[in-house]
């Protein structure tokens, strides 16, 4: 039995239950992930949606280049621990989701395996790095690609940056290569001490008054573009070309007092809506009731694939008996993988307009 097999034959609420085991135990951000296991559930369902690959991608072919093993099975351990059997795979699930899916789980011959034990296990192997098994969304592609600043915050907070690393790095700690001089990369010296060591990069307890208030403004200047730079990012977003919402008229979230955002997916076409509010309503643990008087949905569809009307209006009615706040809907069309809604969860500053 390949992967794939594994995953058509356990449905997600199967599953879902020792899914949350790992969560809880090997994830140092637990507890936002069991409250979020709609991103679990879009995974899974994208992961059925796939064909196995057995054609080695650029990740597996390097490693063979590297001399590395690259199996076309992977086996099952079993652990015993006080009468409860607990199970790994004999290596980590790496490279490309359509590559992985074609491997061929060996089962031990003397133990008896929950299936849904196992497909919880792959899938929380699988998401790793990638929650859609698209390039440009994985962590390895986002760390070779930096994000490119897209508002006017974005780019004051790089120049902030670039000036802080330009004006306040001993010239010792500066790379010679222009090129990782425009990544801000640091060296150490050779030679270099530990006070010296300790100075840069701990920072200097002696500081005087002066660098000290220099330090805390810079600080709170970049928490400022950073809050800011989110903000306008939302609000360029919201009314993107063809938006419902007009230009300027969504510029009151840059000065509301507190908010929280969440996107959903649908990787199914048909009753995307749907299977997003249920993603919404089963899966993701919302903020309490009264913590947020106003929300904006916000709801992207892939190109000729936008829902009908009534779809819509039952989306609609669905998320004001979910959500008890003041909601605003609006809705585009673009080049997206698959249909989002993005909830906007805010207050504004009291006795503002």
């Amino acid at each position: 039995m390949i992967i794939k097999e594994l995953f058509n034959q356990v449905t997600f609420e199967e599953l879902c239950p020792q899914l949350k085991s790992y969560v809880k135990t090997y994830d140092v951000f637990g507890n936002d992930l069991v409250k979020h296991l709609y991103r679990f559930r879009e995974a899974y369902d994208r992961l059925r949606l796939l064909k196995p690959s057995g054609q080695l991608d650029s990740y597996i072919d390097k490693m063979l280049q590297n001399g590395v093993a690259v199996h076309k099975e992977v086996e099952v351990i079993c652990y015993d621990d006080s009468d409860k059997v607990n199970i790994n795979l004999s290596f980590d699930l790496e490279g490309s989701w359509e590559y992985n899916l074609s491997l061929e789980l060996v089962l031990p011959k003397d133990k008896t395996i929950s299936l849904a034990a196992l497909a919880a296990l792959c899938l929380w192997q699988l998401t790793y790095g990638n929650w859609s098994g698209y390039q440009e969304e994985s962590s390895i592609h986002r760390a070779l690609n930096p994000h490119k600043s897209s508002n006017k915050y974005e780019v004051a907070l790089v120049r902030l940056e670039n000036s802080i690393y330009k004006r306040q790095t001993p010239k010792l700690f500066l790379p010679k290569l222009k090129k990782y001089r425009l990544m801000r990369f640091t060296i150490l010296p050779t030679g270099a001490t530990n006070k010296m060591f300790n100075k840069f990069f701990k920072g200097d307890d002696r500081m005087n008054r002066s660098k000290r208030k220099r330090k805390y403004r810079q600080a709170k200047r970049k928490e400022f573009l950073k809050r800011m730079g989110n903000r306008q990012a939302v609000i360029d977003k919201f009314t993107m070309a063809g938006s419902s919402f007009t230009k300027g008229s969504c510029d009151y979230l840059l000065h509301i007092e507190n908010g929280e955002m969440i996107r959903f997916r649908s990787p199914i076409i048909e009753h995307a809506l749907d299977y997003i509010y249920t993603s919404m309503a089963d899966y993701c643990v919302l903020p309490p009731v009264g913590k947020f008087k106003e929300a904006i949905v916000f709801v992207v569809f892939k190109q000729g694939q936008v829902a009908s009307s009534l779809e819509i209006d039952n989306l609609k009615k669905h998320i004001e008996e979910l959500l008890p706040c003041s909601v605003i809907y609006g809705q585009a069309e673009d080049d997206v993988h698959e249909t989002e809604v993005t909830l906007l969860m805010f207050n504004r500053y009291p006795n503002s307009g």
